[in-house]
Parts: C-alpha cells; sequence; structure tokens
C-alpha cells in the first residue's frame, strides 16, 4: 500500500478534508496508509477541539495512528494553542519532513 503524508494549508478547504478526505481515512477506506498530515496557515482552524473535523481527526490519530502537527508560527499567530485537540503535535516543517520520511507521495491541500 502506498503511503502518504498531506499538508493542509486552508480552512477554505473543509467540505474536501471534512468530507471527502477524513471521511475515508476514518472508515480505512482511503487507498493509500496516511502517516502524516501537517497543518499550516488558516488549515489550523481544522484542529480546533469541538468541531465535526477535529472529532473526525481525532479518529484519524487514534484509530490509524496519523500524526498530525500543527505549524507553531500559524497557531501562535492565530491564538488558538490552547483549543486543539489532544494530541496534536505543535511543530515546524522540520517536524513534518521526519515524519513523512517514508511517505511515497506528498500531497499540499
Amino acid at each position: 500500500m502506498k503511503k502518504v503524508a498531506y499538508l493542509v494549508t486552508r480552512n477554505g478547504t473543509r467540505e474536501l478534508i471534512e468530507g471527502c478526505l477524513l471521511s475515508s481515512i476514518s472508515a480505512g477506506v482511503h487507498g493509500a496508509k496516511v502517516l502524516v498530515m501537517h497543518f499550516a496557515e488558516d488549515g489550523v482552524y481544522h484542529l480546533v477541539d469541538g468541531t465535526t473535523t477535529a472529532k473526525k481527526i481525532k479518529t484519524a490519530m487514534d484509530k490509524h495512528k496519523v500524526k498530525i502537527i500543527a505549524c507553531e508560527c500559524s497557531v501562535k499567530n492565530r491564538g488558538i494553542e490552547n483549543k486543539l485537540i489532544k494530541g496534536v503535535e505543535i511543530g515546524h516543517f522540520n517536524t513534518f519532513y521526519k515524519a513523512a520520511e517514508k511517505a511515497d507521495h506528498v500531497v499540499a491541500i
């Protein structure tokens, strides 16, 4: 099975992220092993606890061992450091690069 890493930079992708991507990952029918998802810029809003998207991300983390990283700069600039779902790692691109080392593909959304 192919391994993939995702870089999510936009909050406007909610339909794609919540509807298609996370639904298939959570259901175990994505077609690739998702190693890591790195959320940056406005994409960090997907990680705010209590949202439908965050619940699906938490399922992907817990059930399918997807590593979730939030860009430290993006989180701090938006003042949401204490609003993220549990288990999200706050880091930088070097954190993402290390987590994505074994990925066959890196997809930017």
